[in-house]
């Protein structure tokens, strides 16, 4: 049965993925350093950010009187690493210009294609993107990389990352010719305390100061939830954040050749060995619990009267919602649940 297992989990990926943060503001001024302490003990950790929608939660979270900088779980280390300003960091995608990238800047401009790394306080014209379409953005004038940036995501949704050469040869020719043009990617070495990949920023206008260290960031409460870089001994009060635990019931159904004994212990230990395994792979938390729930009934899986052919007389089953061909003869068919708390 272990092509129907890895069918199973195939499908339960659609269900495991998602990350859900409870942020909770401590009225205390601690270091970051002691923040990340207090954190820790009593929630998960200092605040990961990912999203604008992230910053706006965070800015509400803040008690009403209080009027200032709170510390996040941002804090610079050691590996300069490229990330796109929505976050993202699984393009493996570059069109670097001869002799490009240098130690010259951190953000990337794109010049008839071809992509080069400067300082981020140039000034340059830049392109934004909604859904799958490029803006090129002359009306505001040539900005600063991170001007650029909070101009995207307040008028669009953000400054263009690339995937493939389509869609570099895609955003050049909407890019103005003859400019250096802004585009989304960008050079750091800043890491959340948690360790969290994604790679989003909010920084104020001129932040951050490479100059300054040691290096935390700070959120201010009057400047739209933008960022800052301090020093880590300052005292502010602190978001942490807390994962929500809840659980989930997944419906299974599965199909199998023969006799099959899925209601066997051992059988079930299996299945849920490779679930567990699979969720690990995934970068998921190795302390999720998963089991079967019966629903009240003896036996976890329940056998059905009928198996679904298709019309080449193979059977097929229904995977947690969605078609999975499973090309096999001579089935049964059995539908059960399996329990999980989610990402």
């Amino acid at each position: 049965m272990e092509s129907l297992f890895l069918l199973l989990l195939s499908g339960l990926l659609c269900s495991s993925s998602a990350v859900s943060r409870q942020y909770h503001y401590i009225n205390l001024q601690m270091s970051w350093p002691n923040a990340q302490s207090f954190c820790r003990e009593k929630f998960t950790d200092l605040a990961t950010v990912d999203t604008m929608d992230d910053v706006n939660v965070l800015m509400h979270s803040v008690d009403d009187g209080y009027s200032g900088s709170v510390w996040i779980g941002l804090k610079s280390g050691t590996e300069k690493r490229w990330g796109w300003s929505n976050g993202e960091n699984s393009s493996q995608y570059f069109n670097w210009a001869s002799g490009m990238p240098n130690d010259d800047g951190y953000c990337v401009a794109t010049f008839s294609g071809s992509w080069s790394n400067m300082p981020c306080n140039y000034g340059r014209y830049f392109v934004c993107y909604k859904n799958t379409t490029y803006y090129m953005i002359q009306n505001a004038g040539t900005l600063h990389w991170t001007e650029a940036q909070s101009y995207c995501r307040q008028h669009y949704t953000d400054l263009p990352t690339i995937h493939s050469s389509v869609e570099n040869d895609k955003l050049t020719a909407v890019a103005l010719k003859g400019w250096y043009i802004w585009i989304g990617l960008f050079r750091d070495t800043w890491e959340w305390s948690d360790q969290w990949d994604l790679r989003f920023r909010y920084w104020a206008k001129g932040q951050p100061n490479l100059r300054v260290r040691p290096d935390c960031a700070s959120m201010s409460t009057t400047d739209s939830g933008k960022w800052s870089q301090e020093s880590c001994n300052v005292l502010h009060p602190f978001i942490c954040y807390a994962e929500e635990k809840r659980k989930q019931i997944v419906k299974l159904k599965l199909s199998c050749v023969g006799n099959c004994k899925l209601n066997d212990p051992s059988v079930q230990t299996a299945i849920l060995n490779q679930i567990t395994e699979k969720l690990e792979s995934m970068g998921l938390e190795s302390d999720r619990k998963i089991n079967w729930t019966n629903g009240g009934i003896k036996e976890v899986f329940r056998l059905e009267n009928s198996s679904v052919k298709s019309p080449d007389n193979k059977c097929e089953s229904a995977f947690l919602g969605t078609r999975s061909a499973l090309h096999i003869g001579g089935i049964s068919s059995y539908t059960t649940s399996v329990q999980h708390p989610p990402g």
